[in-house]
């Protein structure tokens, strides 16, 4: 009987030191394996190095922004896509700025169709829009978002350099800029030109970040103030472009909330 007890005492002492030998070489295992960290101290050039990075500051709104016939080239939508990823930042990559191309992005069958925007806008719950060379149609859509917005799109929308239908668009737009070359001939609007297609870029990525800046806490659109409405035009474009009121050359009429801008020929490097 003694003998039968000190042999489970044995085999429970050899479970033990196995236990206690797999743990050993378990933790040997993890140590091998286990990364070193060490605090180390941060030089002044770390920090300017660390400073020359990228900083997207935390968007307060998302944005849309819809580029339109003109603006739908894909060399020219990478370097505007590009400057976006610097500052504002994409969705996709928790940034601000939803992007779609017309017509691309608006396939139904064998055509694209503007009205698909709306539905879009909805799944992507963006709160403020930038449409860039809008195509023909779209101001039906904004009727559209103001008739389900009980009158009003409860966020802001900038039209730059519509192709649509002017009153359409001044209907439902906060703000409508259009461009307006001021060179006299052939040879200095040919310049004239050549600037303005290098600074549309960075005219959109204003425009968008702009927008993602206005308060969250701010629904709707800008106040329909023609004194207002003309600083946040200003504000908008920088200092590269003059703004001015748009005055319909049929009508006469000066509609509050379209402007023309121009660009500053002399010295724009």
């Amino acid at each position: 009987m003694m003998q039968k007890k000190y042999s489970v005492w044995i085999f429970l002492l050899c479970l033990l030191l196995l236990s206690s030998c797999s743990g050993k070489q378990k933790k040997m295992l993890e140590d091998v394996n286990a990364l070193l960290i060490e605090p180390t101290l941060v030089s002044e050039n770390d920090m300017l190095q660390i400073k020359s990075l990228y900083n997207i500051p935390e968007p307060q709104r998302k944005i849309a922004v819809l580029f339109g016939y003109g603006y739908n080239d894909k060399a020219f939508i990478d370097i505007v896509l590009d400057q976006i990823k610097k500052t504002v930042g994409l969705s996709a990559n928790g940034g601000a700025v939803f992007p779609l191309v017309f017509p691309d992005d608006f396939k139904w069958g064998a055509s694209a169709r503007i009205s698909l925007l709306t539905g879009m806008l909805e799944d992507a719950q963006v709160n403020g829009l930038v449409l860039v060379g809008a195509p023909e149609g779209t101001h039906s859509v904004l009727a559209s978002l103001q008739d389900a917005g009980g009158g009003t799109i409860p966020y802001p929308v900038v039209s730059l350099l519509p192709q649509d239908d002017i009153l359409g668009m001044e209907a439902g737009c906060d703000l409508v800029l259009e461009y307006l070359p001021v060179a006299a001939s052939d040879d200095e609007l040919s310049e004239e030109s050549s600037i303005y297609v290098e600074n549309m870029p960075e005219l959109i990525v204003r425009t968008i970040r702009y927008l993602s800046l206005v308060p969250t806490d701010h629904i709707g659109g800008f106040e329909k103030d023609m004194t207002e409405l003309m600083i946040h035009a200003r504000q908008m474009v920088g200092s590269r472009w003059t703004v001015a009121r748009y005055n319909d050359p049929e009508t006469g009429i000066r509609p509050e909330n379209h402007f023309i801008i121009e660009n500053k020929s002399k010295g724009m490097q």
